[in-house]
């Protein structure tokens, strides 16, 4: 079954250089979610040099405010910067997050949440808006109440990942009550949540026939190539390899130093060997590497394993 897919956005492994080098190596993304952006201690937004538009990377920026003064400053920003849609984080559930009222700690506030979206939707500006959430805070309620909240406002979707905001990432989706998020919302609704291969894909795209688009996180970070299901063992390892050197291509011309070039292709080899055979082993090694000539000679150990 066909679906358009969205690459979820995970703090510090989807980086504009990752979703750059993944969409030259596989063309089967449709959206690019970043990671959240926030104000600073100085209550300003700050952005990377390489936030902008990208021919053939159809990238949504993500914030994580409560506040419409903030979500309009952030859609004019985008909007100088060329963007048409952005997303909305209601989503988070770390406590750092959530204890200030911000991301899934936002759910429990019905009426804060419908006047920021009813000042917002005032201003008219020509922008997409879609919502990231959590099925609540500690209230699977929460979720209902938001959809029937949404329900007045011209957004773009409704992204649900069916896990309480409490629960972090344990224990399992619940897709019972994302049945009543379809069965409520006016608007598409996006599935996300534990889609870690093509088969948890086409389970779920067989359950819910009428959900056209599915946002998967971890399982691409994990098996870049999930969408292509069937091809070869030879090109899997080759399609990794690739993305592997495009990515550290892009770090480079993106102007990073060595350091930091190191530490992003740390985190990028994380979830790629964490199900492989002996991946642990090696990552342990990865992590105490301190320069990229060190890097060059566990990078052949690695590549000898997948």
């Amino acid at each position: 079954m066909n679906s358009f897919i969205y690459f979820a956005p995970l703090q510090s492994y989807t980086t504009l250089p990752y979703y750059l080098s993944y969409a030259q190596v596989f063309n089967a993304v449709d959206k690019y979610f970043t990671p959240f952006y926030r104000k600073n201690k100085k209550d300003v937004f700050e952005y990377e040099d390489e936030l902008k538009c990208y021919d053939g990377l159809n990238i949504i920026p993500q914030v994580l405010v409560n506040n419409s003064k903030d979500l309009i400053q952030f859609t004019t920003d985008m909007m100088k910067k060329g963007f048409g849609e952005i997303n909305l984080n209601m989503g988070c559930p770390f406590p750092m997050v959530a204890n200030k009222r911000l991301g899934s700690g936002f759910l429990p506030y019905r009426d804060k949440y419908k006047l920021v979206l009813k000042e917002y939707f005032s201003q008219n500006l020509p922008m997409r808006l879609s919502i990231k959430t959590r099925l609540g805070w500690d209230n699977k309620e929460e979720v209902i109440a938001l959809t029937e909240v949404v329900n007045d406002f011209p957004i773009q979707e409704l992204i649900v990942h069916p896990r309480l905001g409490t629960q972090k990432y344990t224990g399992d989706p619940d897709w019972d009550v994302f049945k009543e998020v379809l069965e409520v919302s006016n608007h598409q609704v996006v599935g996300n949540g534990d889609i870690n291969s093509s088969e948890d894909l086409e389970t779920l795209q067989k359950k819910f026939p009428h959900v056209e688009v599915w946002m998967l996180g971890r399982g691409l970070l994990s098996k870049p190539d999930m969408l292509q299901p069937g091809i070869s063992r030879f090109q899997q390892k080759q399609n990794l390899i690739c993305l592997h050197d495009n990515f550290y291509d892009n770090l480079k011309k993106f102007g990073y130093l060595e350091g930091q070039i190191l530490n992003h292709l740390k985190t990028f080899w994380e979830y790629p060997l964490q199900d492989a055979e002996g991946g642990k082993r090696i990552h342990r090694k990865l992590r105490k590497v301190g320069k990229l000539d060190a890097y060059s000679e566990i990078k052949k150990m690695i590549f000898d394993l997948i």
